[in-house]
């Protein structure tokens, strides 16, 4: 079966100085509206600025686990408080996948009991989150990945059998820039008082020292939320939060893509 993938890099208008509802003096955060003409409608769109005209983008939406990989491209208008996103084509760098095959990934295996399988038959789904920074000239220099593969009994009841995260720095990129990874987190995934949400969280932190000059560092880092739902919500699907924090030597140019499978 053909796949159709999708990936999402968000781009920040430069006109970002007007419009916002203040928290504080450096902490200024907008709710952004679609557009006409969007081609994927998310469930929140946020921009934060937090001082000296920079700022972050959270995303939130839901994807369903369909083996269909889905790609959108984001571009946000803060002066008149507004998104736009349109479908794109997208594939994994060689470099990436040899890395994710390669490297130790971090895993944490649940429990799927035959007692509970006799009791209830049971639907299986598996689903993946991506997040990943892109440069200006649109090559990726790192990506972290949630993967998470879960269980429905007939009463809506979710178990989580695997989750696991990968994390991906481009070194060399395909214009000789270097990133290195900075650190990484992927607590155990959590499941509400029913069971019939999952949580899981991670989040992956990167820099670069020769993104321009050699003697300024650039920082990014991967805030990811993936949370399997049951059939009352839509069965097999999972909403999903990214927020991309970047600073230092020209993070404003660094842009956010998200895929989800």
């Amino acid at each position: 079966m053909l796949k159709k993938w999708i990936v999402v890099p968000v781009v920040v208008s430069l006109s970002f100085f007007s419009a916002f509802t203040a928290l504080g003096k450096e902490n200024k955060v907008m709710n952004l509206h679609a557009e006409s003409g969007s081609e994927i409608i998310l469930k929140k769109v946020e921009y934060r600025e937090i001082e000296d005209g920079e700022g972050y983008i959270t995303i939130e939406g839901r994807a369903t686990a369909d083996g269909i990989i889905e790609a959108y491209q984001i571009q946000i208008d803060t002066e008149n408080g507004t998104y736009i996103t349109k479908s794109l084509d997208y594939n994994s760098s060689k470099e990436e996948l040899a890395a994710e095959e390669s490297e130790e990934e971090l895993t944490y295996e649940g429990r799927d009991s035959s007692e509970n399988s006799i009791l209830a038959a049971k639907s299986y789904y598996k689903g993946w989150l991506r997040a990943s920074t892109e440069d200006p000239v649109r090559i990726e220099t790192a990506a972290s990945k949630i993967s998470m593969s879960w269980s429905e009994d007939a009463d809506g009841l979710l178990e989580c059998t695997s989750s696991t995260f990968n994390t991906w720095a481009a070194n060399p990129s395909e214009f000789d820039t270097h990133w290195y990874k900075n650190g990484q987190s992927f607590p155990k995934y959590k499941y509400n008082s029913d069971n019939s949400k999952i949580t899981q969280t991670a989040w992956a932190a990167y820099y670069n020292y020769d993104f321009g000059n050699d003697d300024l560092r650039t920082d990014v880092k991967h805030n990811m939320t993936m949370i399997p739902v049951n059939k009352n919500i839509g069965s097999g699907q999972f909403d999903y939060k990214v927020t991309m924090d970047k600073s230092g030597e020209s993070s404003a140019l660094l842009q956010l893509n998200v895929t989800t499978n």
